[in-house]
């Protein structure tokens, strides 16, 4: 998996390409920012995260929203292997991350891919 890397992509000699881990988690961005129905051609790609994120917050709201991280990803991205056990929902201060543990299937490791779901200013 290859993308470009932003904002230095283009140098006087050749195209800076970012490989793997990088490419893996913009692509893991967007798929988990993306709302459903938003991508044009495709209704179910992406998740609910802003549903998710602005209810009544419980355990089974919890859960839920791991349960739609898990059946994007492993729809939506086949470049890597992950586990439901491995993705874990932590809210720290005024931010809830998601912490994903993945096999990438590209390079044969296993990342921890850090996303910031939801970030108040107070």
């Amino acid at each position: 998996m290859r993308s470009i890397k932003f904002p230095d992509m283009f140098t006087k000699t050749s195209t800076l390409v970012v490989e793997n881990y990088y490419a893996t988690l913009q692509n893991l961005k967007m798929l988990l920012y993306s709302d459903k129905g938003e991508l044009f051609g495709d209704p179910y790609f992406g998740t609910n995260l802003k549903k998710f994120l602005y209810d009544q917050n419980d355990s089974i709201l919890k859960d839920l929203l791991i349960d739609d991280i898990y059946t994007a990803m492993i729809t939506f991205m086949p470049q890597v292997e992950v586990e439901r056990k491995n993705i874990n929902i932590k809210a720290e201060g005024n931010t809830v991350k998601a912490y994903i543990r993945a096999l990438n299937k590209i390079d044969f490791q296993t990342n921890l891919y850090t996303i910031v779901l939801l970030d108040t200013v107070v």
